[in-house]
């Protein structure tokens, strides 16, 4: 079960009130129905929410991962293998926290 499950579910079958998690997970709308869950849909919206909590997370995730400002400018200062070295710890946090499209 992911975090955005809850969510997911109730965005894509809003006739759902009630959630009970067990193997397999039952719904009940407001007159104790059952509700059959597409976990086909579910699974793409769990995949929506997860996009849209990145493009927020992806800035702070990314900001704490690159070395000091200062130890960027004093590579840069320097050049030749320093320089070289602080590209390549700064292509990596690229790599690592890509821009969300």
């Amino acid at each position: 079960m992911n975090k955005h499950t809850d969510q997911a579910i109730r965005n894509t079958h809003p006739s759902i009130v009630k959630i009970v998690y067990h193997d397999p997970i039952e719904a009940f709308d407001a007159s104790e129905k059952p509700v059959a869950i597409d976990m086909g849909l579910v699974a793409t919206e769990i995949a929506v929410l997860e996009a849209a909590e990145y493009k927020v997370a992806y800035r702070g995730l990314r900001a704490m991962a690159y070395p000091p400002i200062g130890d960027q400018l004093d590579a840069l200062w320097k050049g030749g293998a320093e320089q070289a070295a602080m590209k390549a710890r700064i292509d990596k946090v690229k790599a690592d926290y890509p821009k969300p499209a």
